[in-house]
C-alpha cells in the first residue's frame, strides 16, 4: 500500500538519446557561424541540455547494469565537452575576444 512504485522506463532508451544526441552538441560547439548565431547557440544548448540530462536520467535507472551505465556517461561527457565548448565561444564573443578564444575554432581569432 504505500511501497514505492519501481520505474518501468527501460534504461537504455535515455542512454541511447544521450548518445545521439551528445555528438550534434559536440559538432555545434567546434565553430559559431556567423549567420544564425543565435539559432546556433539554441540548437546546440538543447541538444548539449537533453542529452547531458537523459544521459543522468539513465544513470539513475540503471542499476546494476554496466553497459548502460558506460553508454550514458559517454553521452554525459561528450554532451557536456560540446556544451563547453559553445559557450566558451559565446563568452568569447559577447566579450570581444577579452575573454581568451577558442583555439579550435579558426574564425574565433582576430
Amino acid at each position: 500500500m504505500g511501497a514505492v512504485a519501481r520505474d518501468h522506463e527501460p534504461p537504455a532508451a535515455p542512454a541511447t538519446v544521450a548518445v545521439l544526441l551528445a555528438p550534434v552538441s559536440f559538432y555545434l560547439g567546434l565553430y559559431l557561424p556567423v549567420s544564425s548565431t543565435v539559432r546556433h547557440v539554441l540548437l546546440g544548448t538543447v541538444f548539449g541540455a537533453v542529452g547531458v540530462l537523459c544521459g543522468w536520467r539513465a544513470t539513475r535507472i540503471a542499476g546494476r547494469r554496466i553497459a548502460v551505465r558506460v553508454w550514458s556517461w559517454v553521452g554525459i561527457v561528450i554532451g557536456g565537452i560540446g556544451l563547453v565548448m559553445l559557450w566558451w565561444q559565446v563568452l568569447s564573443l559577447l566579450t570581444g575576444n577579452a575573454f581568451p578564444p577558442p583555439f579550435w575554432s579558426p574564425y574565433a581569432h582576430p
